[in-house]
């Protein structure tokens, strides 16, 4: 018998697959996806056996296609989604990594910059680990600000002390990222987390753009485009590239725009942070919007183990500073940051930039997570626009959001009630 089974096993030899998990990118250009599928044959794969199969979204309809695909319960087995993973934690269709890998996770968030916590910080849950870092860089003209008697402003009451002395010689300061016609959100966001406000309450179903702190930002935010007459919109990098801009805000990928795309300006323009707020202990707050983008586990994923080793891969700082040099060093022009600490310090990028960005994101407050966000941030584009726009007193157009703001979180909270008691919450 025992010889039979040795024939049996010579002429039909036992296969060993190894295991595939699928993650979707939402994101990447080709170009990246090459570079990390190859990084991940090389540094994880070989290592673990664990094979991975990437697919690439797009920011138009990824939350559309990620919510389809946990109705049909055909997932891929990690997710990476933006600030709305909240939607997805509460209904369970996301695994709580604080549940599932608690001491393995409190290691890895320690690795990570602090700021870009906030969305998948829900109620002691966390439903996701984000892998890469953006948020709001700003640029300076110093050979104009050094000819017109300035510097780089400290402060935004710095910005309006200069203002109209840069308006008479035809120049201003520009808030591009974060204008009245260019993310608005992002602009009132950075003022009013300076001021001590937030958009949302910690308990994640209530508003806190009523807070007096949130209310004095957004007031200060609307003053720079009322009073000091910031412009309400730009065209891109033109302005300032030209001149007319002395400062201009734009996500990180102002860094690589000017480096490559304006050599003539080299050594005329600096990246710094963006202008503060001081507060009543007289340390200015420099603080904007930094986020990230989310890797997050399927509940509904039967590898549930190797896509938590994959997580723990991808967001190491070997593999981030591996990946963001290669991005770097083969795709001209691009620009991709690290959510890793130390991979952020050792890739190979200007160090006035590294060490501009890094305090700029440390001083930044994490935004809060709330259920349904692309909604709720909508409210607060409407107060801008009703400001600015139809002259309302910005303090009643934010107190109104507020209001309108808390009635759909009411509403969600009474639709997520069965989700939150299963979680232990409400």
């Amino acid at each position: 018998m025992k010889r039979w089974i040795l024939i049996l096993l010579t002429l039909f030899p036992i296969v060993c697959y190894a295991t595939t998990i699928e993650c979707w990118l939402v994101g990447p250009t080709n170009e990246m996806l090459k570079i990390l599928s190859d990084l991940t044959l090389v540094g994880f794969t070989k290592q673990t056996g664990i094979e991975v199969k990437y697919q690439t979204l797009t920011w138009n309809d990824y939350y559309n296609k990620c919510l389809l695909a946990l109705a049909s319960r055909e997932t891929p087995d990690v997710f990476s989604l933006g600030s709305e993973i909240m939607d997805f934690g509460i209904r369970g269709g996301i695994v709580d990594l604080a549940r599932f890998q608690p001491q393995e996770l409190q290691e890895l968030e320690k690795q990570i910059f602090s700021s870009l916590m906030g969305p998948v910080s829900f109620q002691g849950t966390r439903f996701g680990i984000p892998y890469d870092m953006g948020g709001i860089a700003t640029a300076y003209r110093v050979d104009l600000l050094k000819d017109m008697g300035m510097g780089i402003p400290l402060e935004w009451e710095d910005v309006h002390k200069w203002q109209s002395k840069a308006l008479a010689q035809k120049k201003t300061f520009g808030f591009y990222y974060g204008s009245v016609e260019y993310a608005s959100e992002w602009g009132a966001y950075t003022l009013i987390t300076q001021n001590g406000g937030q958009f949302f309450s910690k308990d994640g179903f209530s508003s806190a753009l009523d807070l007096p702190e949130s209310v004095m930002g957004f007031q200060k935010y609307i003053e720079l485009f009322t009073k000091y007459k910031l412009p309400h919109a730009g065209v891109g990098l033109a302005p300032f590239i030209s001149g007319d801009w002395l400062m201009v805000t734009d996500g990180t990928w102002l860094y690589p725009n000017l480096t490559k795309g304006a050599p003539q300006l080299a050594g005329k323009w600096a990246i710094d942070l963006i202008p503060g707020t001081k507060g009543k202990n007289g340390v200015i707050n420099h603080g904007t919007f930094a986020g990230g983008t989310y890797l997050a586990i399927s509940n509904q994923s039967k590898h549930k183990n190797e896509a938590w080793e994959f997580i723990k891969w991808i967001t190491s700082s070997n593999a981030q500073k591996d990946f963001c040099n290669a991005v770097f060093t083969q795709i001209a022009g691009s620009m991709w940051l690290p959510s890793n600490k130390v991979a952020f310090n050792e890739i190979k990028i200007d160090n006035s930039f590294r060490l501009s960005f890094s305090k700029q994101v440390e001083q930044s407050s994490p935004v809060p997570p709330a259920i349904n966000v692309n909604v709720l941030y909508r409210y607060v584009k409407f107060a801008v626009d009703k400001s600015i726009l139809k002259g309302i007193d910005p303090k009643v157009a934010i107190i109104e959001a507020a209001k309108e703001m808390n009635q759909d979180m009411g509403k969600r909270r009474k639709e997520y009630h069965r989700y939150l008691q299963e979680l232990g919450i409400f």
